[in-house]
């Protein structure tokens, strides 16, 4: 029995070991702009470009093609012809620029390498509704019929997710022979800026990070793992509402019942077979999960997924991420992936509960409670198929019990405190503190 123990568990340190080096062959990676180290258990956080291997055509069902940089996006239906149509206007038929100057452009609040984000109003409606206008530049090495069907998958997927924590796309616009998606405009930008002003308390950030779960989960719930979350990706409105936005790497893994395509779906209620992404990397260098990086093998998306909720929490409490890219050469990685070795090496299947977790270096024995450290130590289990899911998550006592401002459709919140016998809905504010006036900061 000791002999079989120990093959097991052999085998189990060689899957640790083999399942994630990194085959560097044929991608060219962008470190620069990603990650600047100060130290070993510190990072400065720092913008990350979406990147990934440029597909060399376009496939049916499953389509790849380049956005953002070199990401990946496929949009997998057996039905999809080879050319089809999708809904559009004329972008100044139904919007109009938010500046009140004849002749001048409405006000930029994005920019990319293959996308301009401005601010926009319908037209008709005043000036109180704003909406965000991303319009999508063509790369030199992109036709134009590649680049209307990245455009218009994306929209196909984006325009049918509603859910409280995904952003809303409304309209396909198209203006100068450009294209353009209308989307609702979250006017506290994105999370990347808001964790660099560090004003976040610990409670505010539980908030957001329940709130990217749910917005995960409803994704995963309906077919769709979004490939590419970071900071960057994630925008809050004035209401402290998160928001999953940019759908350009988003893979659609399984059909679904039509009755579970709501934004009130079970978790884990998927209908046909689980779609794996053929071996290729998407997403942005320190959020990628290190089986996508090994570029050796398929993978179901939905690990990759969880493996980027945990690092942007742990890039909202340490403004920075533990390591640079999930692969041994990386030193912050390797000894990740050591303590694991160590724990697993008694107990292949041996799983972090209490007080038996991996030994860990102060990036992670800093967080705040234990039970935060094992949940996202869970998340971050090496080996894809023995990660926590997005169900395992929502379903998890502490994070039930975490006061979310932004409770999920036909759910009661739990955002509550009660006064002299009175119960009143606590609001939450994740907003930047205001600037004081001259006066005020004089007093």
């Amino acid at each position: 029995m000791r002999s079989a123990v120990n093959t097991s568990t052999r085998n189990d340190t060689n899957r640790v070991n083999e399942s994630f080096k990194s085959s560097s062959s044929g991608v060219a990676k962008e470190t620069g702009r990603c990650l600047a180290s100060r130290s070993d258990s510190s990072l400065v956080l720092a913008k990350c470009r979406t990147w990934g291997t440029l597909p060399d055509h376009l496939e049916i069902p499953d389509v790849s093609i380049p956005v953002d940089g070199k990401g990946k996006s496929a949009l997998a239906d057996a039905v999809l012809p080879e050319t089809f149509t999708v809904d559009s206007c004329k972008l100044g038929d139904e919007f109009v620029d938010t500046s009140i100057i004849p002749g001048l452009r409405s006000k930029v609040i994005g920019k990319g390498v293959t996308a301009t984000v401005k601010l926009m109003h319908r037209k008709g409606t005043g000036k109180q509704q704003y909406y965000a206008v991303k319009e999508f530049r063509r790369s030199r090495k992109e036709n134009l019929q590649a680049y209307d069907r990245k455009v218009k998958l994306e929209f196909s997927i984006a325009k049918n997710l509603h859910h409280p924590n995904v952003v809303e796309t409304i309209r396909l616009c198209s203006h100068a022979g450009r294209w353009s998606h209308v989307m609702e405009y979250c006017s506290q930008g994105d999370l990347f800026t808001i964790v660099q002003q560090r004003y976040l308390s610990f409670e505010s950030q539980l908030c957001l990070f329940k709130q990217l779960f749910q917005g995960v989960a409803y994704l995963h719930s309906i077919g769709i793992a979004h490939r590419d979350i970071k900071l960057e990706n994630l925008l809050l409105t004035q209401d402290s509402h998160l928001k999953i936005t940019d759908f350009g790497c988003a893979k659609v893994f399984s059909e679904l019942r039509r009755d579970l395509r709501s934004n009130d779906a079970e978790c884990g209620e998927v209908f046909g077979k689980i779609r794996k992404c053929g071996p290729g990397v998407c997403g942005s260098l320190p959020y990628i999960a290190p089986e996508v990086l090994a570029e050796d093998r398929s993978y179901d998306p939905r690990f990759a997924d969880i493996w980027s909720c945990a690092i942007v929490c742990l890039a909202v409490i340490h403004c920075g991420t533990p390591w640079g890219a999930a692969e041994e050469k990386d030193a912050g990685y390797s000894r990740f992936l050591k303590w694991w070795e160590e724990f697993l090496r008694s107990e292949p299947d041996r799983i972090v509960t209490g007080d038996v977790y991996p030994r860990i270096g102060k990036f992670f024995s800093d967080l705040r409670t234990k039970t935060l450290l094992r949940l996202i130590l869970r998340m971050l289990h090496p080996i894809p198929e023995k990660r926590t899911t997005i169900c395992d998550v929502m379903n998890d006592r502490w994070i039930k019990r975490i006061e979310c401002c932004c409770p999920e459709p036909g759910k009661p919140s739990n955002c509550f405190e009660e006064f002299d016998g009175i119960i009143y809905r606590k609001v939450h504010n994740h907003l930047p503190p205001a600037k004081k006036g001259f006066l005020q900061r004089c007093i």
